[in-house]
C-alpha cells in the first residue's frame, strides 16, 4: 500500500473517515449522543451584574463535570445606559444579550464548516455577522411581558449575513452552504418557541439552594 493510499483525509481541522463513522454510529445509537447542557448564573448584588458559569454537561446519559471546563463570564449592560439609568460607579460590560448573539455567530460557523466538511468544500474564509433590534419597554416596567395571553416580542430584524470563501465555489455549494445556517443548534433555540415552565425555588435566609 501506498503512503497516499494509506494517508489520513483531514478537512478543516477534522478527520474525514472519524467523521463518517461517528455520524454512522449516531445514526445506529441515537441515544448516546443526546445532549444535556447547563449554564448557571449567579447575581452580583448589583443590577444586571452576574456572574454565568458553563461548565458540567451529560452526553449518552453520562454527566461530565470536569475542573477544566469551568468557564466564567462576568455580564452586565453598557457603560451608558448604566449611566442613563442611574447607577453608581457605571461600568462596562458584555451585555447577555450580545453574548448570545456572538454564540449565534459560533454555532452558525459550526454547521457551515461541518456542512462543508460533508461536502468536500474546502472554506478558506467563513465569517457570520449577526444584529437584532431590541426594544427594552418590557425589561423597563413600561410594557407587560404578556398580551392578549401571548409573550410580547421584544425583538425585531434579526439579521445574519454569511461570508464564505473557497475555490471553485459553484452557486449549488453557495446555497448548501446558505441551507446549512438551520443546522445550527443556537439558530433553531432563537427562532423557535420552546416550551418550557421555568420553576422558582425561594431560598431559606442565609442558605443556598
Amino acid at each position: 500500500m501506498s503512503i497516499a493510499e494509506n494517508s489520513t483525509v483531514v478537512r478543516q481541522g477534522v478527520d474525514v473517515e472519524e467523521f463518517a463513522r461517528f455520524c454512522e454510529y449516531a445514526k445506529v445509537h441515537p441515544e448516546e449522543v443526546q445532549f444535556v447542557l447547563e449554564a448557571e448564573g449567579s447575581y452580583e448584588g448589583r443590577v444586571a451584574h452576574t456572574r454565568t458559569t458553563t461548565g458540567p454537561y451529560t452526553l449518552g446519559g453520562q454527566r461530565i463535570d470536569r475542573a477544566a471546563r469551568q468557564y466564567v463570564h462576568h455580564l452586565g449592560a453598557h457603560k451608558e445606559v448604566e449611566e442613563a439609568l442611574g447607577f453608581t460607579e457605571p461600568t462596562d460590560r458584555e451585555e447577555a444579550m450580545e453574548v448570545a448573539l456572538a454564540a449565534l455567530t459560533a454555532c452558525i460557523n459550526t454547521a457551515v464548516s461541518g456542512s462543508a466538511v460533508a461536502r468536500g468544500i474546502e472554506l478558506s474564509r467563513l465569517e457570520t455577522r449577526v444584529s437584532v433590534g431590541w426594544d427594552p419597554f418590557v425589561f423597563l416596567h413600561l410594557r407587560e411581558p404578556d398580551e392578549n395571553g401571548e409573550l410580547v416580542n421584544q425583538f425585531e430584524g434579526l439579521k445574519i449575513e454569511l461570508v464564505v470563501e473557497a475555490e471553485n465555489l459553484t452557486e449549488d455549494d453557495r446555497a448548501y452552504l446558505q441551507g446549512s445556517i438551520r443546522r445550527s443548534a443556537v439558530y433553531n433555540l432563537v427562532t423557535l418557541g420552546h416550551r418550557n415552565a421555568p420553576v422558582v425555588t425561594v431560598a431559606s435566609r442565609g442558605s443556598h439552594p
